[in-house]
């Protein structure tokens, strides 16, 4: 059976462009690995580069790149329980760039969509929450602390922010969509008031204020 090819029209396009930058850059973290995996190195660059021909190609499918993409992390995983402490902040490190291109990429096609709902919001939330959960994971696991960059964090909200107001969720709704699934405190270490100003009004950030304790 033929693979389904992305859709190509303006609402949902994938942004193939990123997925290649992203993954440049991800192929270029390998390089610091030679000296804990040796002859491996070559097999996880061809995967690398497996995926970028693949996504040169238009009729390759987005469920195909996240499964090529594990395939790595798998790879990775081997990795990590077979060499020193060094090789684990390491591989670790690689693992949370591929999940955070995966998401990244996640977050931009959904917001890409001229239409949503409140299940797009919530699907949003929740690949937020699960890579903030995932860099928190990694640095237990090497004991070097890996954060999710307080930058992607606060883009993350803002993009959710941005499609509630081009899809027209009422406010309520979505507060209470970021609430059950962030949580009080990564809301209010992430959340642009300004934004919230601008797109419900006063009465919203009013309410924000008050239930973040925001001064």
């Amino acid at each position: 059976m033929s693979e389904k090819t992305p859709s190509t029209n303006d609402d949902n396009t994938p942004n193939y462009s990123s997925f290649i930058k992203n993954l440049e850059n991800i192929k270029s973290e390998f390089m610091v690995l030679r000296e804990y995996v040796g002859d491996n190195e070559d097999e996880l660059l061809e995967k690398i580069s497996g995926i970028s021909e693949m996504i040169n190609r238009t009729e390759a499918s987005s469920a195909e790149f996240h499964k090529k993409a594990d395939s790595i992390i798998q790879e990775l995983q081997k990795i990590r329980d077979a060499t020193n402490k060094a090789s684990i902040t390491t591989s670790n490190e690689v693992i949370g760039l591929l999940k955070l291109s995966e998401y990244q990429s996640n977050i931009r096609m959904l917001a890409e969509s001229k239409y949503g709902t409140p299940q797009d919001i919530e699907k949003m939330a929740e690949q937020t929450t699960e890579i903030v959960n995932l860099f928190d994971r990694l640095s237990i696991e090497s004991e070097k602390k890996i954060p999710l960059p307080y930058e992607v964090r606060q883009w993350a909200i803002g993009a959710i922010f941005d499609c509630a107001d081009k899809w027209e969720i009422k406010f309520d709704d979505l507060f209470k969509i970021l609430l059950d699934s962030l949580g009080k405190n990564l809301l209010k270490e992430s959340i642009r008031i300004q934004q919230v100003r601008d797109i419900f009004g006063i009465k919203a950030v009013d309410k924000i204020k008050n239930e973040l304790k925001i001064s």
